[in-house]
C-alpha cells in the first residue's frame, strides 16, 4: 500500500517527514453492497433499481466511487486476478448507476447524449488516473484480459432487457459462485431466453449475437454455452447442441426502474 506525506519537522537540521499509511482497499465492497442491497429488488429472474432513493441520497454511492477512482493502477497490479476482476465489474455497475442518476429521470440509457452520442463511450469518471468511460473498462480491460464470458451478465446496462443488477457486490472469495449465479438467472429469464421444443429452436438474449466471439471462444458456440445453464433446453433438446438453430430477440431498452 503506497503512503501519503503528512507533514516534516526540522530535528538539527535534518528533516523529518511524518507518513501515514492509506486505508486499505475494502476488498468486500462493503459501501456498493449496502447500496445495491437497500436499492435492488427482484421479481423471479430480474431485478430493479430504485433510482429515485438513489437521486435523492447520493451521498454513499459517490463516497464507493471516490474510493474506486482512488486506486492506483500500481496498487491495482499487486492484487489477485479474482480481486481484479471483482472490482472492475462492482466500479462498471457503481459508474453505470451514476450515470443514470445525473441524468435522471429518463426513459432509457440510450436516451443520454442523444441520437448521435453513445452513454458506453462518453468520458465521465477517473479510473487509474485516466479520464475514460463505460467500454473501456469492459473491452479494454474485463474482456481482452480475463477471458470471463460469464461477465457478460454481471455487467449491467440499467436496461430491462438486460441481466439484474444483484443486490449484493461482487466479492474475490466467490465471484466464480457470483458469476455462476448469475449466468444461470438470466439464462433462466424466459422473457429473454429460451427453448422451444415444438420447433426445436432457440430464442436467445441479443447478448449473445453482439458478444458471440466469447461463447464460441469458452464453448465451441453459443449453443453449447447456454444450454447446459437453461433448465427447459436440457431436458428437450439432443446432446448434439451445435446445430439448434438461434433466434435472436430484440432488446429492451426501457429503464429497470423499481
Amino acid at each position: 500500500m503506497s503512503q501519503i506525506f503528512k507533514a516534516w519537522i526540522l530535528v538539527g537540521g535534518l528533516i523529518f517527514f511524518l507518513v501515514e499509511p492509506t486505508m486499505a482497499f475494502d476488498h468486500h465492497h462493503s459501501e456498493w453492497d449496502s447500496i445495491v442491497k437497500r436499492a435492488v429488488s427482484w421479481a423471479g429472474p430480474s431485478s430493479s433499481v430504485d433510482y429515485k432513493s438513489l437521486k435523492a441520497n447520493p451521498k454513499d454511492l459517490n463516497q464507493y466511487l471516490k474510493s474506486i477512482s482512488e486506486v492506483k493502477n500500481t496498487e491495482f497490479s499487486q492484487w489477485t486476478r479474482t480481486q481484479q476482476l471483482a472490482f472492475l465489474i462492482n466500479a462498471y455497475n457503481a459508474w453505470t448507476v451514476k450515470l443514470i442518476l445525473s441524468n435522471y429521470p429518463i426513459q432509457s440509457i440510450k436516451d443520454i447524449g442523444g441520437i448521435f452520442s453513445n452513454p458506453w463511450k462518453r468520458k465521465f469518471f477517473e479510473l487509474f488516473g485516466t479520464y475514460t468511460s463505460l467500454d473501456w473498462i469492459e473491452h479494454e480491460k474485463i474482456r481482452p484480459q480475463y477471458n470471463e464470458p460469464r461477465i457478460h451478465f454481471a455487467l449491467v446496462c440499467a436496461s430491462k432487457g438486460c441481466p439484474g443488477l444483484r443486490d449484493e457486490a461482487f466479492i474475490s472469495e466467490k465471484i466464480s459462485e457470483q458469476l455462476e449465479d448469475s449466468t444461470g438467472r438470466f439464462l433462466n429469464d424466459s422473457s429473454k431466453n429460451r427453448y422451444e421444443s415444438n420447433n426445436k429452436k432457440l430464442f436467445l438474449s441479443s447478448i449473445f449475437k453482439w458478444y458471440k466471439d466469447d461463447f464460441i471462444k469458452a464453448k465451441g458456440s453459443v449453443q453449447e454455452f447456454v444450454i447446459p445453464y437453461m433448465t427447459s433446453a436440457r431436458a428437450q433438446a439432443k446432446s448434439d447442441f451445435s446445430n439448434i438453430p438461434i433466434q435472436y430477440l430484440d432488446y429492451d431498452w426501457r429503464l429497470n426502474e423499481k
